[in-house]
């Protein structure tokens, strides 16, 4: 299991920078370790080309965590001493808009004084030319949209995390700068669910480990579900009975199965993760949605504001322990995944 320990400097909130890794990351060492020796393995001098480095695997599979597990890691930050930038893509990003949020990080607001991407992505290569900084760019769907992020001096390296193989080889140029990020074991997704809900593993393992073949070894499915499962394991709630619940209810979700969105399984458990929550909490998951999921943060005076009640925290609490929210305790703050977010985005459009 990897806890990941957090420097000084990371517990301020700043424009670009990586959102912090969940506190819990489980089977995920020897990913870290590979993919820190190609990030350090570069030479950082004049005459050394970048290190790029694209992860491919599928929507949950933790592509974004293991990214950020990288950016707070001890080495990388004595290597890439100028910092990280991070920039969220996603389907419809906004590419001038998200160059300006870089060059201000960097100091500048120049960048959105640029009329074209071009003109900003150059002006932004300029900025990085004797920089030693690792540029991260998560979540990118289209190669056309990363590429005017892909301009870090000889001293930079780019991790890209990608869904689509022909994106990721792409932008990698070659096979071996691209990694594949596998679903955990089974061994680690029964630690990961052990440590969420250790009663319910206890009580039925081999019901555990048929719902972990249903969910795929997608991380961020299994920790829902473990949530799920600890929570309401005194109302009679087990194992056995979600396992058949999502075998009973996959087939309906068959059509939403693609490289674009999370497995029917998954999908479903996220459908039964908010009709458990009471109507007031369901809406207010709802309305998180609205946030900008580059990732999703928001601290409790946004989600106060949105939802127009007087004290947020009891509602913050249930989505948190449904693990629906993850907290952020060293920024005061709370994000969501992605997949999440899309959720909660279509449960407001109905």
């Amino acid at each position: 299991m990897y806890r990941g320990k957090m420097t000084k400097s990371s517990t301020n909130f700043i424009l670009g920078s990586a959102p912090l890794p969940p506190s819990l990351v489980v089977g995920r060492e020897d990913d870290i370790k590979v993919i820190k020796e190609r990030l350090l393995s570069g030479k950082t001098d004049s005459t050394n080309l970048q290190v790029l480095t694209a992860i491919r695997g599928w929507p949950g599979v933790g592509k974004g965590t293991l990214a950020s597990v990288i950016a707070y890691d001890h080495d990388i930050i004595s290597k890439y001493s100028d910092g990280v930038l991070w920039i969220s893509l996603g389907p419809e990003p906004n590419v001038l808009s998200d160059l300006a949020m870089w060059g201000k990080a960097l100091g500048t607001d120049d960048l959105i004084k640029e009329k074209t991407v071009e003109d900003a992505s150059r002006r932004l290569s300029a900025l990085l030319r004797y920089k030693r900084m690792l540029l991260i760019i998560d979540d990118v769907w289209s190669v056309s949209d990363a590429n005017p992020f892909i301009v870090g001096g000889p001293r930079c390296a780019t991790l890209i995390t990608t869904r689509a193989s022909a994106v990721a080889q792409a932008l990698a140029g070659t096979t071996d700068n691209v990694y594949r990020l596998n679903v955990l074991t089974e061994r680690d997704s029964l630690e990961l669910l052990k440590i969420i809900a250790p009663a319910v593993v206890s009580n039925s393992l081999g019901a555990c480990k048929e719902l972990i073949k249903e969910l795929e070894g997608l991380p961020l499915a299994l920790q829902i579900a473990g949530h799920l499962l600890n929570v309401e394991a005194n109302d009679g709630l087990n194992a056995i009975d979600l396992l058949q619940q999502l075998r009973d209810g996959k087939n309906i979700l068959e059509s939403r199965e693609s490289i674009d969105q999370p497995t029917p399984t998954v999908a479903l458990l996220f459908q039964k993760s908010s009709d458990r929550l009471d109507v007031q909490t369901k809406e207010c998951f709802a309305y998180l949605g609205v946030f900008a999921p580059k990732p999703s943060t928001f601290d409790l005076a946004a989600m106060k504001s949105v939802w127009q009640i007087d004290d947020p925290k009891p509602i913050v609490r249930t989505l948190v322990e449904r693990g629906l929210l993850e907290p952020i305790p060293e920024l005061g703050r709370y994000q969501m995944h992605s997949l999440l977010a899309a959720h909660a985005r279509s449960l407001l459009e109905n």
